[in-house]
This record gives C-alpha cells, structure tokens and sequence, in this order.
C-alpha cells in the first residue's frame, strides 16, 4: 500500500524481482521533500513533458510521466518495510499492462520492465546528491536503456546535455551530438537553442516540437486565421448576395 512519500509492503504482496543486492537504496524525497526548484528546472520539465506528449503521441506502446516515484526491490527480509525509490524528473516506460490514467506510482515488476529512458534535470540540490554518482549507478544496474542530464545553465555539467547509454556488459557509454545535442533511440533530439532553452526535435526530420509558450501562440494565430477567413467568406458572399453556409463548429 502506499503512503505519504514511500511504499510500504507486506509479506504475501506481489514486488518486482531482487535486481542486485549492491543496489543503493535510495528514498529520494527524504532529503528534498522541502527544497523547492527554480525557474529555469521547472520550464526545462514543462518543456520535455509537453514535447514528449507531440513525439510520441503515435506510439501508445509507450508512456511517460513527470516527477513519478519509480519504486525497486532490494530484498524481502522484513515483514513491513519501506520499498526504495527515486523520483526521476521524466521517465518514458512501456508497461506490461494497462496503466490507466490514475497511476500514483511505477514499480518495476509490477507494472513492467525498467524505463528505456530517464531524464534527469540537474539543480544544485540535485547534483549535490545523487543524479551524477547513485543514480548513475542505480540505473545501470536496473537496465535502464537510455539516460539523460540536462543542465541548460552549463554551471553543473559543462557539456549541457549528456546522453549516457547502457552497453551490454552493463557499463555506460555517453555520448553528444557534434553539435552538443544528444539524440535518443525513441526518434528526437534535445539540444539548447539559440534562446539559452531547451528544445526537442524529431531526429528523422528535424522538426521543432513546440514549447509551451509556443503552442499557446500558434493556437492563437489558427484561431485569428479562421476568424479572419470566416469574415472574408462572408464579405464575398455578402456582394454575391448569397447567405453564408452554416459550418459545423
């Protein structure tokens, strides 16, 4: 059952199969519950989550979530105790089952097999404690494909973006664009634009999703565009002397 920042299990309950017994146990809340992010990490999520959402809006095999504690087993020698998680800043999953819309939680051997990527905005609370050593260590060890640092400030990680992927003898390889974007295996590109933020683009054909401030406006723009064509089409018909058709909303 879960409750409050952890998950609590009980003998008998199903859990996710015993990965590693070197595996850091981690509860991530713990230490940060309290500590705020800034601007700058909060817009670089926003952006990840809304252009994740367009880049994989055809491929529903696949699911992606914000902040979501991702729960493990380590071992089952107590009767109740806590499960240990980390709470990725964006994690893209394909589950073995139906989800839903209500999910509060991942847990891997429950839901499905680990994240093929995770993502990892780096913030001075960050960075300071586990996103560069534990984690790094922890993700490989569960299988975790693909993952992600993003520093759009460069004060924390000098290459910015930096894409670590998983070998088959369990190590990691990191790995940056020539020109210091990182391109993932789910088909887009992350690089800093000319703006100092972060932006996502379809690998194959280079186009730019839209950021949030982005979409709003090109909303806008389409809906400006169809008012002004509804009155131009109005204005014709009105010197034809013919009544406007009646469209469907």
């Amino acid at each position: 059952m879960e409750s409050g920042v952890g998950m609590t299990v009980k003998q008998g309950e199903q859990l996710p199969p015993i990965i590693d017994e070197d595996l850091p146990l981690l509860y991530e809340d713990d230490k940060e519950a309290d500590l705020g992010e800034s601007y700058i990490h909060v817009n670089s999520d926003v952006i990840l989550y809304i252009c994740l959402k367009a880049h994989l809006a055809r491929r529903p095999e696949y699911r992606f979530f914000s902040n979501m504690n991702l729960y493990y087993q380590k071992d089952e020698s107590q009767e109740v105790r806590p499960l240990p998680y980390v709470s990725p800043d964006t994690i893209v999953v394909k589950p073995s089952r139906s989800l839903g819309d209500a999910l509060r939680s991942y847990q891997i051997g429950r839901d499905g097999p680990p994240p093929v990527l995770t993502v990892e905005v780096l913030s001075e609370r960050s960075y300071e404690q586990r996103d560069l050593d534990e984690k790094v260590t922890l993700y490989a060890k569960l299988g975790v494909a693909e993952y992600v640092l993003v520093d759009v400030t460069g004060k924390l990680l000098p290459q910015r973006l930096l894409l670590k992927r998983l070998q088959a003898d369990g190590t990691w390889q990191d790995e940056q664009d020539p020109d210091g974007g990182v391109t993932s295996q789910l088909g887009f590109r992350l690089i800093i634009d000319n703006d100092g933020q972060l932006r996502m683009l379809d690998a194959i054909t280079g186009k730019r999703y839209a950021r949030p401030e982005e979409a709003e406006t090109e909303a806008e723009a389409r809906r400006q565009a169809e008012e002004r064509i509804r009155t131009l089409e109005a204005e014709l018909h009105g010197l034809r002397g013919v009544a406007p058709e009646a469209k469907n909303p």
